[in-house]
């Protein structure tokens, strides 16, 4: 191949190459990279002798974290320096040996933190009784958390990193909501981004509910509070000088901690909504495999944060008629 040639393609590989992760992905993969030269900085390794990794050098590392991290979180180091081969077309030096020292550190993980707790149908009733729904920012708090509940969502795939801006090709317009598909009323919701799509998206369905927690009517609510439009984000509110602001991810955690704090309740995090939706629906006596696609869960992870398997199971496993 010409030289001019060559580097005009690499160029163009460079380019692409960084799109087949996630960002957030990136993002953790960059901070993977990141720990892994301010270990070089700390062991003074000469400058060329860091990247390309060498097997020993990647051992090394990965057995510094031995008794202070999960192996997945040093895992996910490690893949961040992976990343960095793969990015850059030089050989990855992940031996036998690396997978050995990951075995003990593993082994010599410390115990782990008790999962975070999901959310409750309590604790949206808290939600309810306690924020102000006449209010446009409240209105779309309670909104957004039924929804996130209710359709197991992850709250990157509802919310704008900023306020002042969007990008509909990330997060939901209020044009994403379908009409209603039900005599009851539930409703399709396009995500424009999840996890495992990507910029392809995919749907979810807001279920038509009995009470409080009935994320059609919270839609309803919330879109006549903050006379949204259809290019708006779904998950926005007015502000009193008649702007408008995209909801985020931390004011939205902050306003629902900050009712939970009251009752003395832990703090929670914005995957305990997904969690809780699984739990509440499999507690419902909804079949796991519904639940599983109404989630868009992958199998492992679907089992994986199942709760509450003390009161789940016994609804489809106890007194068989066998």
């Amino acid at each position: 191949m010409v030289p001019v040639v060559a580097v005009k393609c690499e160029a163009e590989i460079d380019k692409v190459i960084r799109h087949a992760w996630a960002p957030a992905m990136l993002d953790k993969y960059d901070n993977g990279l990141a720990h892994f030269l301010s270990y070089c900085d700390e062991m003074e390794v000469p400058t060329s002798f860091r990247l390309p990794a060498s097997e020993f050098l990647l051992c090394a590392f990965a057995a510094s974290f031995a008794g202070s991290l999960a192996s997945s979180t040093v895992e996910n180091k490690l893949n961040g320096v992976r990343a960095w081969h793969i990015i850059n077309n030089v050989e990855y030096k992940g031996s036998l040996r690396l997978n050995y020292v990951m075995k003990g550190v593993a082994n010599l993980a410390p115990d782990a933190l008790p999962p975070r707790p999901p959310i409750t149908l309590e604790m949206l009733r808290l939600l309810y009784d306690h924020l102000d729904l006449s209010g446009p920012f409240d209105a779309a708090v309670f909104c957004a958390a039924v929804v996130a509940f209710w359709c197991q969502c992850r709250l990157g795939e509802l919310f704008s990193t900023t306020e002042r801006s969007f990008n509909p090709k990330l997060i939901p317009s209020v044009s994403d909501l379908a009409p209603p598909c039900t005599t009851a009323g539930s409703r399709l919701l396009r995500l424009p981004c999840t996890k495992t799509k990507r910029t392809r998206g995919e749907s979810t369905f807001l279920s038509k509910q009995k009470g409080f927690s009935d994320p059609v009517d919270a839609v309803d609510h919330h879109l006549s509070a903050n006379q949204l439009q259809a290019s708006d984000p779904l998950f926005s509110y007015c502000t009193a000088n008649g702007g408008l602001l995209a909801l985020t991810k931390r004011k939205f955690m902050a306003r629902c901690n900050q009712v939970w704090g009251s009752f003395a309740l832990p703090r929670s995090t914005g995957h305990c909504f997904r969690i809780g939706g699984t739990t509440e629906l499999l507690l419902a006596g909804v079949p796991p495999d519904v639940v599983k696609m109404m989630g868009r869960w992958s199998s492992d992870a679907f089992l994986r944060y199942w709760r509450s398997l003390h009161r789940i199971a016994p609804l489809h496993s106890e007194l068989l008629d066998i």
